[in-house]
This record gives structure tokens, sequence and C-alpha cells, in this order.
């Protein structure tokens, strides 16, 4: 038998301003998160699966009309037509409280939505296995909802359904707590597998007797989601778990790619360097829409040729318009221009002139928290005001999604780096 769990699919997640994005495929963004639905149900068709579990968060908020939802339903009686049930819990985005509007979900009884005021538990004596799982009633769960969930049932293949920031998970600290739990608490509960949602970076906390998984999600809906994404094929074999597949779902594959130059690399050799690299990611990807942050770093020729903003701009397009020619199925989400100029800065930096001065004092301030700290402090205002321009008008679970994470001690000094750079550049031009 085989069984599948998914979480976090995030149907029409709105992403806002991408026709900001200079020659963004708004349609094909758009529709990622239907299109990694409509592959999750092909696979549980291929696969022949028992059932389908969705750990919350099928939806991404609530929506102005039916068109959504029918979508979804379509889907789900693609799965109920072959017999095959599909269990659900709401998560904090798709809480009871946060949908306004009915569903009307398939009706061959073959589909189940969890309560939300207490938890339920469905049995499949057929195939030995017991089902336990609750809704969010409203988005801000702060308390666990461990306590809410049965006993596990004797004899029976004990899956518990939940959608939490479980302490220990990686990448958990890019989502707001919400009915926290660790991993220990759900270890005793006795249940043989915990089908988690929330976080969505792929990953099993624990293994053995009891297996604890997060899925991640279906489909990355930014630049922060890179790498495959998809669910969890769950084998089972004399009522125990014996494999857990994951498999790729996803439609639009994110990827952020760093290019080193050298010294003697002009902009006409990073515009090969660059379509070579993408041609690389596209066969990776197989065959997918690649949303690809371009990182340029490196002391280079090019650098000089980079002196102002106008000159970069020219070189974002010529870079776009490269890419265009190698596929319609690569989008240059961001070029971020780390360059330096082409000279030797540790020489540089042991001079006794006004250079080597600022060079040295731009170290001992990198290295020195306390003095970093005193610099950042002059410059809070005008980061304060950035971070809030960027933030209006997304909501809270939006927000810590920190596409600028702008109290990060790296980042910080990443952006030293690149004011270094810009300086460096000026001062030696004509070197």
């Amino acid at each position: 038998m085989k069984f599948i769990h998914a979480a976090d699919l995030h149907i029409d997640s709105p992403l806002r301003g991408l026709e900001e994005y200079a020659g963004a495929p708004v349609e094909r963004v758009r529709n990622a998160t239907r299109e990694a639905l409509v592959r999750l149900i092909d696979l549980c068709l291929d696969q022949q699966a028992a059932f389908l579990i969705v750990a919350g968060d099928l939806f991404d908020h609530d929506w102005k009309d039916f068109n959504t939802a029918l979508f979804v339903v379509k889907q789900f009686q693609r799965l109920d037509k072959e017999g095959i049930p599909v269990y659900v819990i709401r998560g904090n985005h798709d809480s009871r409280a946060e949908m306004s509007l009915q569903v009307p979900w398939p009706t061959g009884g073959r589909f189940k939505l969890f309560n939300h005021k207490q938890a339920e538990t469905v049995i499949l004596p057929e195939l030995g296995v017991a089902i336990h799982g609750m809704s969010f009633a409203e988005r801000h769960v702060r308390e666990s909802l461990l306590p809410k969930y049965p006993a596990p049932l004797s004899g029976m293949l004990n899956i518990g359904i939940l959608h939490t920031s479980a302490t220990g998970a990686s990448g958990i600290e890019d989502h707001p707590s919400y009915a926290p739990c660790t991993i220990k608490e759900l270890v005793d509960m006795g249940y043989q597998y915990w089908a988690l949602g929330h976080v969505h970076q792929r990953q099993i906390l624990h293994e053995g007797a009891c297996r604890i998984v997060y899925p991640g999600n279906t489909q990355g809906r930014h630049i922060r989601e890179t790498g495959p994404k998809g669910c969890a094929v769950v084998t089972v074999e004399d009522g125990e778990i014996e494999s857990i597949e994951f498999v790729s779902t996803d439609v639009l594959r994110w990827k952020e790619v760093e290019l080193e130059l050298s010294a003697h690399h002009h902009l006409d050799d990073l515009y090969e360097l660059v379509a070579t690299q993408l041609k690389t990611e596209l066969v990776a990807a197989d065959e997918r829409l690649l949303g690809v942050r371009l990182n340029i770093q490196g002391g280079c020729a090019a650098h000089r040729q980079l002196n102002s903003d106008a000159a970069r701009r020219e070189a974002d397009a010529a870079l776009r318009a490269r890419v265009g020619e190698i596929s319609d199925d690569v989008w240059l989400e961001k070029i971020k221009w780390q360059t330096r100029p082409p000279v030797d800065r540790n020489v540089l930096k042991e001079g006794q002139d006004f250079i080597g001065e600022l060079l040295r004092d731009v170290d001992q301030l990198a290295a020195d928290d306390t003095q970093f700290a005193a610099f950042l402090a002059c410059l809070q205002p005008l980061i304060d005001k950035t971070e809030s321009d960027l933030l209006a008008g997304r909501d809270e679970d939006d927000k810590s999604e920190k596409l600028v994470d702008f109290a990060s001690a790296a980042q910080r000094r990443d952006w030293l780096k690149a004011a270094e750079g810009l300086l460096l550049n000026q001062l030696t031009k004509d070197d």
C-alpha cells in the first residue's frame, strides 16, 4: 500500500508586483500552484495511492470568487472517481475563520475535511489504518493542539495530520509559530506516522517506530524557496512504514546561481558565461520553467564597465535578451551585481595612502561587532524606512517570509562589501 502526504499547496498564492519584474512569464508563474496540484493528482493516480493527505494550507487565503475552489474540487473529483480518498486539515492560511465561503467539496463520500473544534479519527479497516486530524479554527493558533488528539488505536497504523511549528525543524524561523510542539511530544503520542505541514522545507524529523515528516510545499512561491518541491510517497508493508520517497511536483523551479568572474572578464565574456551556466541549469531543472536569481561576483574588468546605474541597467537588459535567446523556460528574476574592481585588495590595503587607510578601516569595522553596531545605528532610520516600504501591504505571514532580512548580520556585511566595491571603483578607475 502507498499513500501520499502533501502540504502547503497555497493554491493561487498572490505573487504581488509580478508585473514589475522584467520579462516575467506572468501567467505561467501565477498558474504554478495550480499546475503543481494537477501533478500531485496525476501522481496519486499513477501510484494507485490508497489515499491522499493534505496537511494544511491547501488554499493560500480567502478567495473573491469560486474559481479557485472549483479548480481544486475538480482535481479532487478525479481521485474520487478512481476511489482514492482525500483527507484534509485547515492550516493558518485557510483556517475556518479565514475562509468566508463554503467550498462545494466532492460528495462521493471519499473526501474528509477534519473538524476545527476537536480532533477526529477516520478508520480504514480494510487497510488497517487510523487517521487522526484537526483543523485550525483561526489563523493564530498559539497553543499546542496535541492534547486534543486521541490515543493511538491498537493494531492499527496510526497517522496523525498536524499543521505545526515543530521545534527542531529546519527553516522554522521563516514561519510564524503556530500550534507549536516538540519532536518528543509527537513521538510520545504513539503514532507511527506524523503528516506535518506549515514548514516549506522538506525533512524527516524522526525515523524508526515513529516517522515525523514535513514534505515541504508542492510549489516554491519565490526565490527563498529554491530547489525541488513536491510531496512524500509513503510505502506501507504489513502495517509498517517501509519507505518514504520525495517526488517533485513543481512546475517552476527557483534557483540562485552564483557566477565568479576573474580579472580579465569583460561584459562580453560575462554574457557567454551566463549562457553556458543557464543551459546547464535548464537540464538540471528537467524541462521546468526556471526562475533564476543571478549573483555576479568577483574582481573583474566588467566592473569598470558598470560604473553607473545607467550602465548596470543596460547590462541587465543585455543579459535578459541573451537569456531570451537560450530558452523561453528561463526567467531572470533578479540580477545582483556584486562585482569589484580588478585590483589586488591586499596590496592596496598595505598602502599608506587614503585607499589603504579606507580598506583598513572597513576591515576593522567588519571585524568589530561593537563598532559595526554603532555604525549601523547611524543608518537605522534609513534601514527602517526601506524595510517599511518593502513590507507595505503584506500580511503577517508574508512579512515573516523575509525576502530581505534587514536584521541579518551577514546581509549587512554584504552591503558593506558592496559599498566598498563602489568606492574602490571610483578611487581606482584611472589605474
